[in-house]
């Protein structure tokens, strides 16, 4: 494959002919003479390997590096070296998707494993080969509470994370789904339960997300019993480390649990890639999204990997189809199954009661300084708000950055949004408690 187009001017200009136009800028008359670019744009010079690799180094020398201490979604988790390691193999690597079983065993095996762990972590059934991200997965997940329910309406907590929430509401809009939104209290952060009642009645699934967008862990026991007796499926959006201290999604009868699988092995990357962790039910297996890899054995008696399900668009007639996901997220459900791989059920609870006990200790030092209190009353996991004493959010956040921390998501006035993770240490949370003190004092 050319790292070019190795078309000649006379291959253009047979190819113009043929399609009846006179120029490539003919193709695109429906575009507005405004939407071009006039002008030239102001290229630099070629450079040589050499001089463009002493640019990029001078480049990334410009990069700052802060201690992360903010989440929404998005974790700063340790990724251990074996995971870059094998994640970057190039049978791995290189390989795209296994369409043809006989050369793609190794690839299939992998997602076979993938979905075996991500069951085994939600206590549900079965789990497709990944989905996108987490927020792409909710839609699906929504989607497909529709078609088994057959009823066009859907109950979602707003404790759900607000971008979420954003792509809930382009999946559902082209169905014309109604969308209810039950409202959290003000006090403890929690969903409002007693407005989900009423709320359910005719719709297809009430969605919750635990912990929710503040961190707070919601009553699931409370929220699953209203769901069975309403007779909606219960969707919950989950964070995948918290599993190694709280209940699995099964353990309330969850129908069908989602997630965002980043923390698990992906670096943080600047905003991606991310996966979707999607399971369900077995007895839903034939409206879920996606594809799936099975186990069986071919005619010598050798154990062998195959896809057993795939019900999107490309494989079965579309109006069958119950997604058009095109592609799996191969190379991060690998890094994911390596990353759990290492850590185990042992050591997944470690990482998860680290990440619980160092939140706590952040806070704690916060509050008893006077430099913040919690915003909400409702026991948390590693994620917290907090109202910051004399400063607005925005401000804080400018002046820690300045000082090589970022600490947290700016959620409006002097709210702040705070995630602690096992990767930062004790010195890192002090620093962060000391250089608060310092900027609240200042103010």
């Amino acid at each position: 494959m050319h790292p070019f187009i190795p078309n000649t001017d006379e291959d253009r200009d047979k190819m113009l002919k043929e399609l009846g136009v006179s120029s490539f800028r003919e193709l695109l008359k429906d575009i507005p003479d405004d939407l071009f670019y006039d002008g030239e744009i102001e290229l630099e010079d070629a450079l040589s390997e050499q001089e463009v690799e002493a640019l990029l180094k001078d480049i990334a020398s410009m990069n700052k590096t802060l201690k992360v201490f903010a989440g929404g979604g998005a974790y700063d988790h340790y990724v251990p070296k074996v995971v870059d390691y094998i994640a970057k193999r190039p049978e791995f690597y290189t390989a795209y998707t296994p369409y043809q079983a006989e050369v793609s065993q190794g690839t299939l095996r992998v997602i076979f494993e993938f979905q075996t762990m991500i069951s085994n972590l939600t206590g549900l059934d079965v789990t497709n080969a990944s989905m996108y991200d987490g927020a792409s997965a909710l839609g699906e997940a929504l989607l497909m509470a529709i078609r088994i329910k057959r009823k066009n309406k859907v109950v979602i907590s707003k404790g759900i994370n607000p971008r979420y929430r954003e792509v809930i509401e382009t999946y559902l809009d082209g169905p014309g789904a109604e969308i209810v939104y039950v409202d959290y209290d003000k006090e403890s952060g929690m969903t409002d339960v007693e407005k989900i009642e009423d709320a359910l009645k005719d719709a297809s699934a009430l969605l919750i997300q635990h912990p929710n967008y503040f961190g707070v862990l919601e009553d699931m026991e409370r929220v699953a019993s209203i769901a069975k007796k309403q007779d909606v499926l219960l969707l919950q959006h989950y964070y995948p480390t918290a599993l190694g201290l709280l209940k699995k999604p099964s353990c309330y009868g969850v129908d069908i649990a989602t997630a965002e699988g980043q923390p698990f092995g992906i670096h943080l990357n600047f905003g991606g890639p991310y996966i979707g962790l999607f399971s369900t039910k077995k007895e839903y297996v034939r409206q879920m999204p996606g594809r799936l890899v099975g186990e069986t054995i071919d005619i010598n008696g050798n154990k062998g990997y195959v896809m057993t399900l795939q019900t999107r668009e490309q494989h079965i007639r579309r109006e069958r189809a119950t997604s058009n996901i095109c592609s799996n997220q191969n190379l991060c459900a690998l890094r994911v199954l390596v990353y759990l791989s290492i850590y185990g059920k042992k050591g997944l609870s470690k990482v998860a009661k680290i990440a619980f006990t160092k939140a706590h200790y952040l806070l704690d030092k916060l509050e008893s300084l006077d430099v913040a209190h919690r915003a909400f009353k409702g026991a948390f996991f590693n994620e917290f708000v907090i109202n910051l004493n004399n400063i607005e959010a925005a401000e804080f956040i400018d002046k820690m950055v300045e000082k090589g921390i970022f600490p947290g998501i700016d959620l409006g006035g002097n709210r702040l949004l705070v995630a602690v993770t096992e990767k930062r240490s004790f010195k890192e949370i002090d620093e962060y408690v000391e250089l608060s003190k310092q900027i609240v004092g200042e103010n």
